[in-house]
């Protein structure tokens, strides 16, 4: 069902794009992969401390995506990190500091690019998949109601 609503968000945010910049459709418009940013989260264990709960946040442009998670496993050690979510974003610096606000919010210990859940907590992978798709579909909302409302000024300019 997400894919489903977030295809269905994915062509009326294109049908919208083309109205307010007045472009026809046209097969031949191909994506610049190298201009996309992924925002991802990944499920870091601990083996000191395996009762800790830690995800790490990290975004990067399409062709560096590779290079930024070989530099993650290498700090942490590949066997104790598993990738749980990944996007692509309009801006993932934007895309962070909402998660990490999210979660400082939330009285979770949250630095740098770390996000650690309190002890005692009973938050898993799942629930943190969901509040992460939650905050990616916030984004791409307020994204959609800014280019909404531009295009609202730009009617009332030219009418």
């Amino acid at each position: 069902m997400t894919s489903e609503v977030s295809k269905t968000f994915d062509e009326e945010f294109e049908a919208y794009w083309r109205k307010i910049f007045c472009i026809t459709p046209s097969e031949d418009i191909k994506c610049d992969a190298s201009v996309l940013e992924y925002f991802g989260v990944l499920r870091l264990t601990d083996l000191r401390a395996p009762e800790r709960k830690l995800w790490y946040i990290y975004y990067s442009k399409q062709p560096e995506v590779d290079e930024t998670l070989n530099r993650i496993f290498h700090k942490y050690g590949k066997k104790n990190m598993c990738e749980i979510f990944r996007k692509h974003t309009f801006s993932g610096v934007a895309l962070r500091a909402r998660v990490k606000a999210y979660f400082d919010d939330k009285k979770w210990h949250v630095k740098g690019n770390l996000l650690e859940a309190p002890a005692k907590s009973s938050f898993n992978n799942d629930q943190m998949i969901k509040t992460m798709t939650e905050l990616h579909h916030e984004e791409r909302r307020m994204l959609y109601s800014f280019l909404c409302m531009k295009h609202n000024e730009m009617r009332k300019y030219f009418s």
